[in-house]
């Protein structure tokens, strides 16, 4: 059961959510662009929160065509920018790190949520209107991951943190664990390293939302895989073939460790190591 604080953010953040629905509705229902009118009054706090307290910018790589790290254009989102699914990979050190993620994107993004949250009084609706994918923390969750790569195959964003929890170290990065490279691969879309610097970072998970901040969200070129090995891996999975099971895992490793180099060089912290973390996951 969560605590009073836990309790005492949630009502604020209803309050925020009933504000902003407020100022935006008359916009959310006259003008179009990339959210349909419900998705437009659902991701309206979010909105409010990232543009009024913690002032996120976005900024490009290079290969998106505007110059190194440049800021976007209002409507030049990721969505905009990016036709097909993805899987959206990011550092994680605050638990709002979502927000800005989705801000980039400039569509909905389906999270893989740990499942606790959405038995929260207010939390677990909000995460149900968001599509969000619930998942069990402790390790690999088949049916979460299957249902992430149906989505992401569809042409839908999928959000993923690689490193399965907050960092609350002084290391750039925790261990990593190799799932979005399986749910990329599984769904033949790319991975979008993305880095975010300047989020807010509290004693507790959910004191992020009363905290300012000013945020970067810096979003990567996609990176692409090929899916023969994972193709091969999939046609002997059944006959047993350990040998091609375990080039596809490495192949998945190889390709998570890449991404997240990527991730790492654009928070200019291109000379930390990444390794992947112990715990067993599987292939199906």
């Amino acid at each position: 059961m969560l605590g009073s604080w836990q309790d005492v953010t949630s009502v604020f953040f209803l309050v925020a959510c009933f504000i902003s629905v407020g100022v935006l509705i008359a916009y959310s229902l006259l003008s179009p662009g990339r959210y349909s009118v419900i998705e437009r009054i659902t991701y309206a706090p979010v909105y409010t929160l990232a543009r009024l307290l913690w002032r996120v910018e976005v900024h490009w790589d290079a290969r998106w065509g505007e110059g190194a790290l440049e800021r976007h254009h209002e409507k030049e989102m990721l969505r905009d920018r990016l036709r097909t699914g993805g899987v959206l990979i990011a550092n994680h050190r605050s638990s709002v790190d979502p927000f800005f993620v989705q801000l980039a994107a400039g569509c909905r993004v389906h999270w893989m949520v740990a499942g606790e949250y959405f038995r929260h009084f207010l939390f677990g609706p909000l995460l149900r209107s968001y599509q969000a994918i619930p998942t069990n923390r402790g390790g690999m969750d088949n049916a979460a991951t299957k249902r992430a790569i149906e989505m992401a195959a569809a042409g839908d964003f999928v959000g993923m943190f690689p490193e399965g929890r907050i960092n609350r170290t002084d290391c750039p990065l925790l261990s990593i664990r190799p799932g979005a490279a399986l749910v990329a691969s599984r769904a033949q879309v790319p991975l979008i390293p993305i880095w975010i610097e300047g989020a807010p970072v509290g004693p507790e998970v959910y004191s992020a939302l009363l905290m300012p901040a000013r945020v970067r969200v810096l979003i990567g070129f996609p990176n692409e895989q090929s899916n023969t090995l994972n193709l091969a891996a999939e046609t002997n999975n059944s006959e047993g073939s350990d040998s091609i099971l375990r080039a596809d895992r490495q192949q998945k490793n190889d390709w998570i460790c890449q991404v997240m180099e990527e991730c790492l060089r654009l928070g200019g912290k291109s000379n930390s190591e990444i390794t992947i973390a112990g715990k067993r996951w599987v292939d199906s």
